[in-house]
């Protein structure tokens, strides 16, 4: 039974409670404000701005790297000099350019850090970035590329003075070209020291990524690549990929063009399916291809576009293919260069018999290596209406001749016009590397592009292995 005292004290601790659950609801709310603010402010916000020396533009621009395509990531007002991108998070750390225009903005990393640029754009060393050690790394690296670059290109003079002067015979310039490769290689191995030091003093870092992925000492074609090189889109936001591709085709892959074809398979195979890092690998290899084989070009630009429908570079390496000489079943176009003594040879004159075009230059390691299968397919079918056209893309005299003899390319028909890659029958032919072979039958119609070793042979039996 409830009586009027135990009314009184009920209100009372009704009351209470009443009073104690607002007070705990506005501690709840006092404590959820705070959560929130702690984590509003413990988020890693990041800016990029400065005070550039510049007039004529309300806009500035930053762009981002997709292997070495640059395109515009974002954009903010550019008033009285001064400019700020705020992010209220880390953007993609990699390789960015900030500036007015596509072409002379400047090149820096981006991603984690605040970032602060002074300086007049039109004078390079005036710029500072400051709060960046992932752009002080780069300094350093660029500062010894720079170096490194110069005496690279100081031996390459030196090889091509040495080339050029009068009585230079192969045997010759082989003896100093071992002197110079020496020299190289002991200049490369005090880069890579350096490199290693810069790497080994920022760890952690993108552009210690970046370094490391150059480091080719003990390497092999099986060990080049590590598979985060592969996976991490890190590796994608610049041009760094796209350049160990075409290391690892120059120095590391025998040059023939199956091995060739089954590297790149292998690459592809390695990367994610619609990852940028797959993307970068077949921008690199579409170009490289359609200097040696064209039809296989098309084939992966074929699949990249596939693979890549709203790619704007797949689009734009399809648009840019070469077409090439002439299309099989077409006919190819005339050449008519001096050869050896000086006398205009035509590839006209040679209707009636299969032929094989071979552009080639006695400084051509490949091209060299070709030669002996070259000469065994011109002596077993030389009887049976074939033989071959040789345009030589050298630059002197004594050592394309020298090469002939010693490398026993007995047919009559050489000819060049000793103008490198300048050469007008290159040109006219889209000849972007060599060894490069056209086979073309007795009217002067293209039979196959780059047929080499076992793949010409067994072309010419079945052409010319006739009852």
């Amino acid at each position: 039974m409830i009586n009027s005292l135990n009314l009184r004290v009920i209100s009372v601790l009704l009351y209470i409670n009443l009073k104690r659950m607002k007070y705990i609801r506005r501690v709840i709310i006092s404590l959820f404000a705070l959560l929130i603010l702690t984590f509003a402010t413990s988020a890693k916000s990041i800016t990029i701005k400065g005070k550039l020396a510049k007039t004529g533009y309300s806009k500035i621009y930053l762009y981002k790297y997709l292997g070495n395509t640059v395109s515009a990531f974002d954009s903010t007002e550019f008033k009285e000099g001064e400019f700020e991108f705020r992010y209220m998070n880390p953007i993609p750390t990699g390789f960015y350019k900030i500036g007015f225009d596509k072409v002379s903005a400047l090149t820096i990393i981006a991603g984690y850090e605040n970032i602060v640029i002074t300086g007049n754009p039109d004078i390079e060393r005036s710029l500072l970035i400051a709060g960046s050690k992932e752009n002080d790394e780069y300094v350093l690296y660029r500062k010894a590329n720079k170096a490194q670059n110069a005496n690279n290109d100081a031996l390459n003079k030196t090889a091509q003075d040495l080339q050029k002067q009068p009585g230079m015979t192969e045997e010759l310039f082989n003896q100093y070209v071992v002197v110079l490769r020496a020299k190289s290689d002991s200049l490369n191995k005090a880069y890579n020291t350096e490199m290693l030091g810069i790497a080994t003093a920022n760890p952690g870092m993108f552009m210690t990524k970046v370094i490391s992925m150059f480091i080719y000492e003990g390497k092999t074609a099986e060990t080049l690549f590590t598979p985060a090189e592969f996976t991490d889109k890190q590796y994608a936001a610049g041009d760094m990929l796209d350049s160990k591709v075409q290391s690892y085709f120059q120095y590391f892959v025998p040059q023939d063009l199956n091995t060739w074809k089954a590297s790149s398979e292998k690459l592809l195979a390695a990367c994610p399916s619609g990852s940028d890092n797959k993307q970068v690998i077949y921008a690199a290899l579409i170009p490289l291809f359609s200097q040696n084989d064209l039809e296989y070009a098309k084939v992966l630009c074929n699949k990249f576009v596939s693979e890549y429908p709203n790619s704007s570079v797949a689009q734009q390496l399809k648009s840019q293919l070469p077409k090439g000489a002439s299309g099989v079943g077409e006919s190819v176009p005339d050449i008519t260069l001096a050869d050896v003594n000086g006398k205009t040879i035509s590839l006209s004159s040679l209707k009636g018999k299969v032929v094989l075009i071979d552009f080639w230059a006695s400084w051509c390691g490949p091209c060299r290596g070709e030669n002996p299968n070259v000469v065994a397919a011109y002596n077993s079918y030389k009887d049976k209406g074939f033989t071959v056209f040789s345009v030589s893309l050298d630059t002197n005299k004594d050592q394309w001749l020298a090469a002939i003899a010693k490398d026993g390319l007995e047919w009559p028909n050489h000819v060049s016009d000793l103008k490198g890659w300048q050469s007008d029958a290159a040109k006219l032919y889209s000849v972007k590397g060599i060894p490069a072979t056209f086979l073309i039958d007795q009217e002067g119609k293209l039979i196959a592009t780059n047929l080499r070793g076992e793949e010409l042979k067994a072309k010419l039996a079945e052409l010319l292995n006739k009852p």
